[in-house]
């Protein structure tokens, strides 16, 4: 019989991997693939604390809007908005027609220029009375720009874009967007003057004279460009 302390070596284990080099090499690849799953709308989430804090100044804003379930395509990776908001009042009294579905960065600059510059302008006007609405062209879609059949996602395909098609009030006729003749004196002058003003809330502002796609709607969106660049078209033919 063995002696007692000879027992241990007769019945050692044979060497197996330690779970900690298991969990490591587990670790490494799920980033992989994580990253390869993402889209344009995962990227343009906002984290938790950014987010709260664009609600909290849509509120300061008197902004009227609910919070949606997230438009997720499952046939395309990039279109989508993970935080949606469905607005359906970008100021007091001031109607979107129909409601719009955007990201909150977006509400926020079209809150932001229609209290600053919309509704000055629009006290200019004489007898039609106080804004009452603001005409939705679109808000959140999945297309192309220009709605080609190909080439790059619109902004709109994320939220980051929303079209005005005119603008209504209290009395007298609406200011509907387009070509600068159409239009009498004043209204003519408040279409360039709140077109103009976009400039400083919108990193794109297009409208009638920049292309056949845009003659009859301002388009504005939020797009993030290098240091900062900001196409601000008033006339000349550029793509959105």
């Amino acid at each position: 019989m063995p002696r007692p302390q000879d027992a241990p070596t007769a019945a050692a284990p044979a060497q197996v991997t330690p779970p900690q080099a298991v969990e490591e090499t587990e670790n490494v690849a799920a980033p992989s693939r994580a990253i390869a799953a993402k889209g344009q709308r995962d990227l343009l989430r906002q984290d938790d604390a950014t987010y709260a804090s664009c609600l909290v100044a849509l509120h300061d804003l008197a902004v009227v809007y609910e919070e949606v379930v997230a438009v997720v395509p499952e046939d395309d990776v990039d279109c989508g908005i993970l935080q949606p908001i469905k607005v359906s009042e970008i100021a007091p009294g001031v109607a979107l027609v129909p409601p719009a579905v955007i990201r909150c960065p977006t509400a926020q600059a079209l809150a932001s220029w229609v209290q600053d510059f919309v509704l000055p302008a629009a006290a200019r006007l004489d007898g039609r009375g106080a804004l009452t609405a603001i005409e939705n062209g679109s808000g959140y879609t999945c297309r192309r720009r220009n709605n080609e059949d190909d080439g790059a996602l619109s902004e709109h395909a994320f939220g980051n874009a929303f079209d005005v098609m005119g603008f209504r009030f209290e009395l007298g006729s609406p200011v509907m967007v387009g070509p600068g003749k159409s239009q009498d004196g004043l209204a003519r002058a408040f279409q360039d003057a709140v077109w103009a003003s976009a400039c400083l809330d919108f990193a794109t502002v297009l409208g009638p004279g920049s292309n056949a796609s845009h003659e009859d709607h301002l388009h504005f969106d939020i797009i993030a460009r290098k240091n900062g660049f900001r196409i601000c078209e008033l006339g000349a033919a550029i793509e959105e």
